[in-house]
């Protein structure tokens, strides 16, 4: 029962999100424990007191691959033995400061959307029978953003644009960005290195931030403060290739599964998004 649920959690905070359409559906619970002792363990709470060390040994575990303030972990099952056997109802897991991966968010707040999960060991790996469907809340700062681009992840991505950049722009250079949010509009900040200019010349640029099939995308960028001309239809898809906020959305690595972000707004200078994320049934 703890085996099981512990190999599930790392998995769950460690697969890699794919975007795609999120439709899903519940399948009826099947496999289940016997329904007079499932009764019997609830009424006399021994089903709780189970469900209880289970969240206790989770969150445990969630900090030996992450950090979070007030880190909450609700288990709902059927019954000790079914989730012995990998069932259970729902799962949710909240936390504020959180970090994952080197990806830093304010709040980060998951839930299983299905009544009925199951999940099988097989060795080291966890066996997903059915399709396990969850949704996704986040909110995130500026600074978490920053914390987040300081990461080498990251960093790899500004080289490979520096790269196209010595091949097809002339020299240019990104040496450093981050990003600004200011009475709810979104800057990103770029300090650029270029040939035959010894001061570094910086690049202000806002844009609306959009939900496009599925995706954090930037739309009507513009250049705020410095003194480069770029055709702005080229640059959108600079700021789409250097995304920090669908870099962050993607806090979780290396298991594929369907990921859709449905809703994105600023407010109070902090951007919130949720959605629904799909492990597929192996």
């Amino acid at each position: 029962m703890k085996k099981i649920l512990l190999v599930f959690l790392a998995i769950l905070f460690t697969f890699n999100c794919a975007n795609a359409d999120c439709d899903y559906e519940c399948v009826k619970p099947y496999d289940l424990n016997n329904k007079f002792r499932s009764v019997m363990s609830a009424v006399t709470g021994f089903n709780a007191i189970v469900e209880n060390r289970i969240e206790s040994v989770l969150k445990k575990e969630i900090f030996k691959i992450a950090s979070a303030d007030n880190l909450k972990i609700k288990v709902d099952s059927y019954s000790p033995k079914d989730l012995k056997n990998g069932i259970f109802k729902s799962m949710e897991v909240k936390g504020n400061n959180v970090v994952i991966n080197g990806i830093h968010l304010t709040s980060l707040e998951l839930k299983t959307l299905c009544d009925f999960n199951y999940i099988k060991e097989s060795g080291k790996e966890i066996v997903f029978v059915e399709d396990m469907p969850m949704s996704f809340n986040v909110e995130m700062t500026s600074q978490d953003l920053n914390n987040t681009m300081d990461n080498s992840r990251y960093k790899k991505i500004i080289k490979d644009v520096n790269n196209l950049g010595q091949a097809y722009g002339g020299g240019l250079q990104i040496s450093s960005a981050k990003v600004a949010i200011k009475n709810n509009k979104f800057y990103f900040i770029m300090a650029l290195d270029m040939p035959f200019i010894t001061k570094q010349p910086k690049m202000v640029v806002s844009a609306d931030l959009k939900v496009k099939d599925g995706k954090i995308d930037y739309q009507n960028t513009r250049i705020t403060s410095g003194f480069i001309k770029f055709d702005l239809k080229k640059f959108d898809f600079i700021m789409n290739y250097l995304n920090p906020l669908d870099f962050s959305i993607n806090f979780i690595d290396n298991k594929d599964a369907k990921f859709k972000v449905k809703n994105l707004e600023i407010k109070d200078d902090t951007i919130y998004a949720n959605g629904i994320i799909i492990i597929p049934k192996d």
